[in-house]
C-alpha cells in the first residue's frame, strides 16, 4: 500500500522523474573517478553555503554610511553566533574563489577546451569574473579603511578606460565620489545581480558542457583504453556517483571552513576614514597579481594590460585552435606551446602572488 501511494503521489506531479533522472545523469570517463575532477562541482555546492549564511548576515546588514560599519560591528562582537557565521562565510568564499582557480586549471592542464569545447571555457571564464566580482563587492561591504580605499582605488582605475572612463566611475559609485548610494549599489551588486548572473551562467555553462561531452585527457593510447574499459565495465555515471564523491568532498570542506572560522575568526579593521591614508593598503589575495602588476606598471598601460590578458583568457581557445596548434604542427616539436604559455603565465601570477603575501 505503501508503495502504491508513493508511486501515485509521484504520477500526480508534473514531472516525469524518469525522465529528470536521466536528464541528471551523464555518464563519465573512469578518470574522472580522481578526486581534482570533484572542483567543476565543488563552487556550486559552497555558493549555496554562502547564500545561506548570507540570507543570515542580510537580517543584520545596513548598507548606509552612518551605519554599515556599526552593523558589521554589531554582527562581530554581539549577535549570537554571528562572528562564527561571518567567519564561514568569509571563509567558504575563499575556498570557492580557490576551487574556481583549481577547477580551470584542470581543465586547462587536460586540454579540455579543445575539440569546439569553446562555449563551456568562455563560460568558466566568466564565472571565474562573476566569483571575483562578488568577493570584491563583498569586503567593500565591511566599509572599514580596507573596503573603503579598494572602492577608491578600483573607481580611479576604471576613471582611466579612454573616452568612457569617467563615466564608467560614476556609473560605479553612483555618483562621484563614494557615498551611500555606492553603498547600496556594492550590496545590490553583491546579493542579487551578481548571484543571479551567476546562477545563469552555471546553467548555460552546464549546457555547453553536456551538449559536446567530457574530454578524454592524455594520448591516442590513454582514450582508446579508456574506450575499452568503458566498454567492459560501463561508464561511471554522474549521478549518483560522481555527485556523492562531490558531495563527499564538499562534506570534508565544510569541516575545514568550520574549524577555519574557529581558529582565525572574521575580524574588524579601523573604520573607513577619506581623510586617512593608510601607509600600506592591499586588496585581497585574489587580486594580488593584478595588484603587483600596476605597481610595476601604474596607470592606463598596467590597466591595458589587464584588459588584454582578459580578452587572451577569455578567447583562449580560439587561439589555441587558430595559432598554437599551427606553430606547433609546422615547428614540427614535440612542445605543447599553448600549455607551456599558460603555465609561464600561471606561474607568475602565483609568483606575484606570493611576493605580495
Amino acid at each position: 500500500m505503501e508503495q502504491q501511494a508513493r508511486e501515485g503521489m509521484l504520477r500526480a506531479l508534473p514531472i516525469d522523474i524518469k525522465s529528470l533522472y536521466e536528464k541528471a545523469d551523464e555518464p563519465l570517463p573512469h578518470s574522472a573517478k580522481l578526486w581534482w575532477w570533484c572542483w567543476g562541482g565543488i563552487p556550486g555546492l559552497l555558493f549555496v553555503m554562502l547564500a545561506l549564511s548570507g540570507l543570515v548576515l542580510s537580517i543584520y546588514y545596513r548598507a548606509e554610511q552612518e551605519t554599515t560599519y556599526k552593523s558589521i560591528a554589531f554582527i562581530t562582537g554581539e549577535a549570537r553566533y554571528g562572528q562564527f557565521i561571518r567567519s564561514v562565510h568569509r571563509w567558504g568564499a575563499t575556498f570557492m574563489i580557490v576551487c574556481v582557480f583549481l577547477h580551470m586549471l584542470r581543465t586547462f592542464v587536460t586540454a579540455s577546451f579543445r575539440d569546439y569545447r569553446w562555449g563551456a571555457w568562455i563560460g568558466g571564464v566568466m564565472l571565474l569574473a562573476l566569483t571575483l566580482g562578488m568577493g570584491f563587492t563583498g569586503y567593500a561591504l565591511v566599509y572599514d579603511q580596507k573596503g573603503y580605499w579598494a572602492l577608491t582605488i578600483t573607481s580611479n582605475i576604471i576613471a582611466t578606460v579612454p573616452f568612457i572612463g569617467e563615466v564608467l566611475k560614476s556609473l560605479f559609485l553612483a555618483g562621484d565620489r563614494i557615498n551611500t548610494a555606492t553603498l547600496s549599489r556594492m550590496y545590490s551588486l553583491h546579493a542579487m545581480i551578481l548571484p543571479a548572473a551567476l546562477v545563469l551562467l552555471v546553467l548555460g555553462h552546464l549546457f555547453f558542457v553536456r551538449l559536446i561531452g567530457l574530454y578524454m585527457p592524455g594520448n591516442n593510447r590513454d582514450r582508446q583504453e579508456e574506450r575499452d574499459r568503458m566498454a567492459r565495465e560501463g561508464a561511471y555515471h554522474f549521478y549518483p556517483d560522481h555527485l556523492a564523491s562531490e558531495f563527499a568532498v564538499f562534506l570534508y570542506l565544510v569541516l575545514v571552513i568550520s574549524l577555519l572560522a574557529l581558529a582565525w575568526p572574521a575580524t574588524m579593521g579601523e573604520p573607513a576614514d577619506p581623510s586617512v591614508t593608510p601607509e600600506h593598503i592591499k586588496p585581497e589575495w585574489y587580486f594580488y597579481p593584478f595588484y603587483h602588476l600596476l605597481k610595476i606598471v601604474p596607470g592606463a598601460v598596467g590597466v591595458t594590460i589587464i584588459a588584454v590578458f582578459s580578452i587572451g583568457l577569455f578567447l583562449w581557445p580560439v587561439l589555441d585552435h587558430y595559432l598554437f596548434q599551427r606553430i606547433d604542427r609546422r615547428a614540427g616539436w614535440r612542445l605543447d606551446l599553448s600549455l607551456v604559455l599558460g603555465l609561464l603565465i600561471a606561474g607568475l601570477f602565483l609568483f606575484w602572488t606570493l611576493v605580495e603575501a
